[in-house]
């Protein structure tokens, strides 16, 4: 199975509109947005799972489908969940900050697994791309956070460990990273 650079591009451009939006409206506001897209989303994926001959646009929306997912709910709606889940436990700073790991470290992970990857650690991910999250996620948390050292290189490793080990880590990244920070904050 090959990576699919339009699903990596789409997970990277809703993150980026979401993070966008974090700057130009109210966090309350942003919450509600979240919400709406979810309930459309999970609207969606019921449709999609028991009506699917009936949906439109299928040469839209049917490529950023891994071939697991034709009959499961899809990593996009774990991506949402766990970014509302975010919203709703951090302040705004931090959850910017797991946004943008969630965005731009877990696409990278991808990418340099498969192009680079060799040394596998579970189904098709790799060391390599753990690493390439590890050091994204790691400079995402230095350039945003001003606190000691060790406690974002912990939490890079964990962020690292959730996206290496589980099935869901669209959902698990934001929840895990934001009860750290909240930890932490």
């Amino acid at each position: 199975m090959g990576i699919n650079l339009y699903r990596k591009l789409f997970h990277i451009l809703v993150g980026l509109i979401i993070y966008g939006l974090s700057y130009k409206i109210s966090y309350f506001s942003l919450g509600l947005i979240l919400i709406l897209l979810w309930t459309g989303l999970s609207l969606f994926e019921f449709l999609r799972l028991f009506f699917y001959k009936y949906l439109p646009l299928k040469f839209l929306w049917l490529p950023l489908l891994k071939e697991e997912e034709y009959k499961k709910i899809s990593d996009a709606w774990y991506f949402l969940a766990g970014i509302f889940f975010s919203w709703f436990i951090l302040d705004l700073k931090y959850f910017q900050i797991i946004l943008l790991i969630l965005t731009l470290a877990d696409p990278c992970a991808s990418i340099i697994g498969y192009y680079f990857g060799r040394i596998k650690l579970k189904s098709s991910k790799t060391l390599e791309g753990s690493l390439a999250f590890f050091i994204t996620s790691f400079l995402i948390l230095f350039f945003n956070i001003k606190t000691l050292f060790s406690s974002l290189y912990l939490c890079s490793i964990i962020l690292s460990l959730v996206e290496a080990f589980t099935k869901r880590d669209n959902f698990w990244i934001p929840l895990i990273g934001s009860l750290y920070l909240k930890i932490l904050g």
